[in-house]
């Protein structure tokens, strides 16, 4: 599916694609905790990726926790990395629309990051990746349950495809439950923004596939893919009922929004989050004028708190964030306005 052949709603709605595959290796753990072995493994992957595209190569516990924090607001790592600071490690290319994680939950773990509705696209990028890898490794591999996990949730495959969604038609309307358990009876998920465990913030939910085993992975794409298309028609419906009803209402709410963040002084994050949120809806239904809605959710992710910092180049105290936040965001909502 194409974004081309999306309707305009449906482009608001879909934030990012993610393609993410567990694997390990035979003969080690699937946690590695010796040091050496780990980095034999981060030796080899290196290697293996080095014929297919440039990659920087991070350890754990030669990044602050400043780093470390900003890598994972912008999910290029997890918490579990982050957790294992002794054998962890991350190969992450030059745009960022890849990562590998080794010695996460499973031994390596590569992700695919791209925007819009592209499961396949992501898929076929990483599975270059994933072939060079496992031409060089030997990795763990069942013939009939497939690639062998840390987690009995990700055998088989070893394949999450998710979509990161901006619902606020269906949060407002109170539809995310019925929503989660509609997802819950066809082997998805809905979860926050970082996944398990994780909150919903600013109306953004992941939907992404529970079941790995006794499926393909091209399977598995269309049906998270299929469900998306589903969830957008029906923020498209809600959306008219209680957003396009009430034009002027939510022209009110956005450039009430779009004042108070280029105005603010001080600006915590919930605030911003609040606040861009009645801004994109009404950019969203066309009603208020923004250059580049993607914009708006690449802010999202640039004014979290450890990414404030990296972007700055130094610590900020709770104070200092929701001052340079205030400056930062000014800044970057007046240039999507004018441009």
């Amino acid at each position: 599916m194409k974004d081309d052949f999306l309707p305009e709603l449906t482009k608001g709605t879909i934030i990012m694609s993610r393609v993410r595959l567990a694997r390990n290796v035979n003969s080690l753990p699937f946690c590695i905790e010796d040091e050496n072995s780990a980095k034999e493994v981060v030796k080899k992957v290196y290697r293996a990726l080095s014929p297919v595209d440039t990659f920087n190569l991070y350890y754990v516990n030669n990044l602050t926790d400043t780093q470390l924090e900003s890598m994972k607001e912008s999910h290029l790592i997890s918490q579990n990395l982050i957790d294992n600071k002794k054998t962890g490690a991350a190969l992450i290319n030059g745009d960022k629309s890849i990562s590998i994680m080794i010695n996460e939950e499973d031994v390596i773990r590569e992700q695919c990051f791209m925007r819009g509705l592209k499961l396949e696209e992501a898929y076929q990028k990483l599975q270059k990746t994933d072939d060079a890898i496992t031409r060089n490794i030997d990795i763990a591999f069942d013939e009939e349950y497939g690639y062998l996990t840390n987690c009995i949730s990700n055998m088989g495959t070893g394949l999450r495809a998710s979509v990161m969604m901006f619902l606020p038609a269906l949060s407002q309307s109170g539809q995310i439950a019925s929503l989660m358990e509609e997802m819950k009876e066809i082997g998805l998920t809905v979860r926050g923004v970082y996944g398990e465990g994780s909150k919903a913030e600013g109306y953004i939910y992941q939907i992404s596939n529970e079941i790995t085993l006794g499926v393909s992975e091209e399977e598995i794409i269309e049906t998270v893919e299929s469900a998306v298309i589903r969830i957008c028609d029906a923020e498209q419906d809600y959306s008219r009922r209680i957003f396009s009803k009430h034009e002027i209402e939510v022209l009110d709410r956005a450039k009430k929004s779009y004042g108070i963040l280029t105005n603010a002084v001080l600006l915590s994050y919930s605030e911003f989050l609040d606040n861009v949120a009645n801004i994109k809806v009404g950019a969203i239904l066309g009603l208020f004028d923004l250059s580049d809605i993607d914009g708006l959710d690449d802010l999202i992710v640039k004014v979290r708190a450890a990414n404030l910092c990296e972007h700055f180049g130094k610590n900020l105290s709770a104070f200092d964030r929701d001052l340079y936040r205030a400056e930062l965001v000014g800044e970057i909502l007046t240039k999507l306005k004018e441009n």
